[in-house]
């Protein structure tokens, strides 16, 4: 029987002492069966050092019972005495655990891992595999066994090294970035106790997506010693093994998914090039297949995920039907193709993995958010009810999770604020409230399902609910940002643009260094033609950040509102320093120019937007009038044809008088006009009148092409 020791995770959707000791000595147990005080003495009179050693294996060298004698702390150095074949301590004794752990520069994490359990474990063992950090002198503080092997591409050779230095009669592992909960880590020497199991599975939660996100798997981190146990996998090891097991509610804690984009990038490329070796060493083994799905899912890798997952599933239906990862594929899967906005096949394997185990949690609340945004309130309502009971029953007892996470345990606060949703769509303020304060109720930030709940609203342009949610969160929560800005949102786009100048202030009161609000106020004072204040307030995000490229493009607009054209110049002239293929800038820098007859400067502006491919046909009608004004026909003709093309007209003409010309232009007009862009259509048509002077007093509404 082989249990998974823990897998990676998708994304969350609709979308939050002393150490080191050993077998003690009678002397030392003596001490420990008294009381504080005399705890106290003893970590006065035995230092770390004491019992810290550090020991370097070749790469070649395999260490096993037969290479050497079991080490015990506390100066007892004789050979262990042969344990059961269950490894059962000695009669009258109670169990001894060992915690093992592979590890390379964990500096950061280490500290915290080694203080959750130091005072429940009688031996720390460190199989370090290349730290250039702190890692090594800080498992040698907590009186760690520290070994030295070479990376050799396989976590599983790693804490298989790991397992055979450890003495004691049983074995926990964890990795260097986990803890085991402060409140729990007391149960390890009872649980241990148990002689009708050889594994114990912990339930490890893991946050991910920046701390938004929780899962839970049921782990197999603890086991007994010297019957045979060992890992398999080079990445996401799976423990193998025999006998019985049990799940007990010690919990651990998990942070290595929750790291910035580098280190989670870093991760990715390790994991993924690990997992790519694996499948060329054995194209049929679907694990792997299966664990590159949730590695590209973490990485927003989309069509990556989904054809790993259909090779996954073509193996494990080959192989495997009854595996676990068989129908977490399947959710996996599911929620690639949400991402990709393709329901149909998102609904299709949610199903599939429910039809595998009715348990399984994640699967319902996929199938919640997919009826809900199909409006489908009858599966919707069940499907989120279903999600909501077994979510009660995870959190009431989380061992009943299953070898791989679930990761929709923040989930709550959202099904329940899609319910609210529902209830208030279809008028039913009463059931819709009692919805809303469960989602309070259940979030770990109460002032989020009144976001949530607005943001719906505002996104299907119910500007009037969506106000209402916002305004009340914000009673709530006066202070909050997100719900601010979503209000200033909902104001602005509602035509109360004083309500939303207010709220830009208040932000800034409490967060004078707030550069999104500053710039926000900036382009709403802009859009009120309040340019003075705008400019003062796009200054104040320059001041902040001078390549704020949005903020200083905005402030030349207000200056040329204002009338300073030259402010304007420089500003988007200081733009294309840093960005010289800005096509905005250059179509309004360029009509500056040419507003100023400055021709070869206004000239080589448009000539870059056409090799942006950027703004076509403002950039041939200014050149146009930029070739008549300096006399250039030919080149007038050439941007003609390029308009002609653009807008797919007729092209096979041949222009016999500059009246010919001046018709093209005209129903180059007329074409821009029937497709609503009536600024462009009269420049077409001014232009018409400058080739053609006797069209000069003929209005734009009059020309025709005939």
């Amino acid at each position: 029987m082989k249990l998974p020791t823990g897998s990676s995770s998708g994304d969350c959707l609709w979308h939050d002492n002393q150490g080191g000791r050993g077998r003690l000595s009678k002397e030392r147990k003596d001490k420990m069966k008294t009381k504080e005080t005399n705890l106290k003495f003893r970590k006065k009179t035995l230092s770390p050092r004491d019992f810290t050693f550090e020991i370097r294996i070749p790469k070649s060298e395999i260490p096993g019972p037969d290479r050497r004698a079991p080490v015990r702390l506390g100066g007892d150095r004789t050979p262990a005495k042969t344990k059961s074949s269950l490894g059962q301590a000695r009669a009258g004794q109670n169990p001894t655990l060992s915690l093992c752990l592979i590890v390379k520069d964990e500096e950061v994490f280490l500290p915290r891992c080694l203080d959750s359990v130091k005072d429940y474990v009688d031996e720390l063992i460190i199989v370090d595999t290349g730290s250039t950090d702190s890692t090594v002198e800080i498992a040698k503080r907590y009186g760690a066994k520290v070994y030295h092997h070479p990376w050799e591409n396989s976590f599983s050779k790693a804490r298989n090294y790991s397992i055979k230095y450890a003495t004691c009669d049983w074995i926990m592992w964890l990795d260097a970035d986990e803890e085991i909960d402060r409140n729990d880590a007391h149960k390890l020497k009872e649980v241990i106790k148990d002689n009708d199991v050889n594994v114990i599975c912990l339930p490890r939660f893991s946050r991910f997506s920046g701390g938004k996100s929780l899962a839970v798997a049921n782990v197999a981190n603890i086991f007994r010693n010297n019957i045979g146990i060992h890992f398999e996998g080079i990445v996401h090891n799976t423990l193998n093994y025999s006998g019985s097991f049990k799940s007990v509610n010690i919990r651990a804690y998990h942070y290595g998914f929750n790291q910035d984009e580098e280190q989670m990038e870093r991760k990715f490329i390790r994991t993924s090039n690990l997992l790519k070796e694996q499948i060329k060493n054995d194209p049929e083994d679907p694990k792997p297949h299966h664990y590159l799905v949730s590695s590209y899912l973490e990485r927003k890798k989309y069509d990556e995920s989904i054809k790993s997952a259909h090779k996954a599933i073509e193996l494990y239906e080959k192989h495997d039907k009854t595996s676990p990862l068989l129908f977490f594929t399947y959710y996996n899967v599911s929620s690639a193709y949400h991402f990709k906005k393709d329901l149909k096949n998102a609904e299709k394997y949610a199903l599939k993995a429910i039809e595998l185990n009715p348990e399984y949690l994640d699967p319902y609340d996929m199938l919640s958010i997919i009826y809900f945004t199909q409006r489908d309130y009858g599966r919707f309502s069940y499907y989120t009810q279903r999600f909501l009971e077994l979510l009660r029953k995870i959190d009431k007892d989380p061992t009943i999770a299953m070898t791989f996470p679930y990761n929709t345990l923040n989930n709550a606060l959202l099904a329940h604020s899609r319910m609210a949703i529902n209830h208030y769509e279809h008028g039913n303020e009463k059931e819709g409230l009692q919805s809303l304060i469960k989602a309070v109720d259940s979030a770990e930030d109460p002032w989020k399902p009144y976001l949530a709940i607005g943001r719906h609203f505002m996104e299907h342009n119910n500007l009037k609910m969506a106000e209402r949610f916002l305004s009340d969160g914000h009673k709530k929560y006066p202070e909050n940002k997100e719900i601010q800005y979503y209000l200033a949102d909902a104001y602005e786009k509602s035509g109360v643009s004083d309500k939303a100048l207010v709220l830009f202030r208040k932000i800034l009161q409490n967060h004078a260094d707030e550069i999104l609000a500053q710039y926000r106020l900036g382009l709403l004072l802009a859009k009120n033609n309040q340019h003075e204040e705008a400019i003062s307030s796009f200054k104040s995000v320059i001041n902040k950040e001078p390549q704020h490229t949005e903020a200083l493009f905005n402030l030349a607009m207000a200056y040329e509102r204002t009338g300073d054209i030259a402010q304007a110049k420089d500003t988007y002239n200081d733009i294309l320093k840093t960005e010289p293929e800005y096509p905005e800038v250059l179509v309004r820098l360029g009509t500056l120019y040419l507003n100023e007859q400055d021709y070869i400067k206004a000239e080589e502006c448009f000539l870059n937007t056409i090799k942006l491919d950027k703004y076509l046909t403002e950039a041939h009608l200014a050149l146009s009038r930029i070739y008549l004004f300096m006399n250039d026909p030919e080149s007038c003709v050439m941007s003609c044809d390029e308009l002609l093309k653009y807008l797919d007209l007729p092209r096979d003409i041949t222009i016999n008088s500059v009246s010919d010309l001046s018709k093209l232009y005209i129903n180059i007009g007329e074409t821009l006009k029937a497709q609503r862009k009536e600024l462009l259509a009269n420049v077409s048509f001014e232009i018409a009148a400058m080739i053609d002077t006797n069209l000069t007093s003929r209005k734009s509404k009059d020309f025709t092409t005939t």
